[in-house]
């Protein structure tokens, strides 16, 4: 194991007993990469080195070296909300700020969906975002890996949410009409997996909605933190779900789910079974991916524009 991820390990209070490696594109699966930034923040103006780089052939931002699973399922398990919150349960804004964010997402996909459906979402958390659907006519389900928060939701909302990563979901097949995953594809282990397994368990002709940090707020050093591991853009938005089967359909970053994530993007895309999409080579050579160069221009300016270099 490289020594930065070592002193990383010490720094946030989980002993050394990880592997690591360094990974291939979880998009187009090179591994020729740029190194965009080297050091990412740990929050209270703590910064600790785990280089984010781009993909050189499709552009794809991510961390990279990247730990085993097990550490993943100990930090979401006994350090995250820890070190994002200072506390283990969930905060009365927080939940407040769920339900409205799923308010919002109703309305704004009523257009889209029927008024009765199943509902996935993963990554759900407390579940609140579920909330609308459910008073709306839907059946849902949560899944989430945060037990504290889970339990929370089901012991105190009585909310549809079990305890799960997104890579061990046990799915019935062709059941979901919606699956949502808002912020949370930029969290879990493989997203390669858990896109599949949401695929055998979304029906023919059935959306998918994913939400991404999308455009910085802030300097380049707080926009990469240690706990995404991955960036999206509206760009690897949409090759990540064309990877996988579903043709986006809207790609914006107009704030579907109100102002208080600000920066954010997502993407709407339409399950067709049936259809044999071209080979994400294919799509990345038709001119759809990002060039490392222009992201490291992009992040420079930031910092440029925040006074940090």
């Amino acid at each position: 194991m490289e020594e930065f991820l070592k002193e990383y390990l010490k720094k946030i209070g989980l002993k050394n007993n990880y592997t690591s490696n360094y990974i291939e594109c979880e998009i187009c699966s090179r591994v020729d990469h740029t190194i965009i930034r080297n050091y990412v923040s740990l929050g209270n103006n703590e910064s600790t080195k785990l280089p984010v780089v781009s993909c050189n052939n499709c552009g794809f931002l991510f961390q990279n070296p990247r730990f085993n699973e097990a550490f993943y399922d100990d930090f979401y398990s006994s350090k995250y909300r820890n070190l994002l919150f200072k506390k283990t349960t969930p905060s009365k804004d927080f939940i407040d700020d769920q339900i409205l964010r799923g308010k919002k997402l109703l309305q704004f996909l009523k257009k889209y969906i029927p008024n009765q459906g199943n509902l996935l979402d993963v990554g759900s958390s407390v579940g609140g975002m579920m909330l609308p659907f459910i008073k709306f006519g839907w059946k849902a389900l949560g899944t989430d890996p945060d037990k504290d928060y889970v339990n929370f939701g089901k012991d105190n909302m009585n909310l549809p949410v079990v305890d799960v990563k997104a890579e061990k979901m046990k799915l019935d097949s062709d059941f979901y009409d919606l699956i949502i995953i808002m912020g949370s594809l930029e969290h879990v282990y493989d997203p390669n997996k858990t896109l599949s397994i949401c695929k055998k368990a979304a029906k023919d002709g059935s959306l998918i909605l994913i939400e991404g940090r999308g455009h910085p707020q802030s300097s380049s050093k707080n926009y990469f933190n240690q706990n995404h591991h991955r960036y999206f853009s509206l760009n690897s938005m949409e090759l990540i779900l064309l990877k996988h089967g579903w043709t986006p359909i809207l790609t914006t970053d107009k704030p579907i789910c109100g102002s208080s994530r600000p920066g954010g993007i997502y993407c709407l895309g339409k399950l067709d079974k049936q259809k044999i999409d071209p080979s994400i080579d294919d799509i990345i050579n038709s001119r759809k991916n990002e060039k490392p160069i222009d992201i490291l221009k992009k992040f420079d300016e930031l910092d440029r524009k925040f006074g940090i270099i």
